[in-house]
């Protein structure tokens, strides 16, 4: 059998291609690893981050030059003062119950909370510059709110 010389080009450049798309998938895959990595890595970091800045923001002691509101949370309860001064405050707030808490203290000025939730037993100070107003203060969870985890707090001068 005679072999035609285009014949030969035609299956030299073929097994060429193939040959050549072999690497091309092998670096396509590569790339596609190192970027799923890179993306997991990034997720770490950011979750690292916030974990640490959730420490920092959600510390367990008050300033030296805020004025302490001590503040305990059980179960759908609230036991805090109702009248304060204006000011910066430092509000430490106990979980004293059972279940995860949370604290928010809402006014005019803002919404004010922790970024992580308190686990049973925990403490954590939450610093706010209280205007003359009237706030809301509450446990943001579930039904907490509903079933009686919400108190007014006016601040007058």
């Amino acid at each position: 059998m005679k072999l035609s010389l285009s014949t030969i080009i035609a299956v030299a450049l073929s097994v060429g291609v193939v040959w050549a798309e072999g690497p091309v998938e092998k670096a396509k895959d590569v790339a596609e690893d190192a970027a799923e990595t890179a993306k997991d890595v990034g997720h770490k970091v950011v979750k690292g981050t916030k974990n640490v800045v959730n420490k920092v923001v959600d510390a367990v002691t008050p300033d030296p030059d805020a004025r302490r509101v001590d503040v305990t949370l059980s179960n759908y309860k609230i036991d805090m003062p109702t009248s304060l001064e204006p000011g910066k405050t430092a509000f430490v707030v106990k979980n004293g119950g059972d279940v995860k808490h949370n604290f928010v203290v809402r006014g005019k000025d803002g919404t004010h909370k922790f970024m992580v939730d308190l686990e049973p037993n925990q403490t954590k100070v939450l610093h706010v510059q209280l205007k003359r107003g009237t706030y809301t203060a509450y446990c943001p969870l579930d039904e907490h709110r509903k079933k009686g985890m919400e108190t007014t707090l006016t601040v007058h001068s």
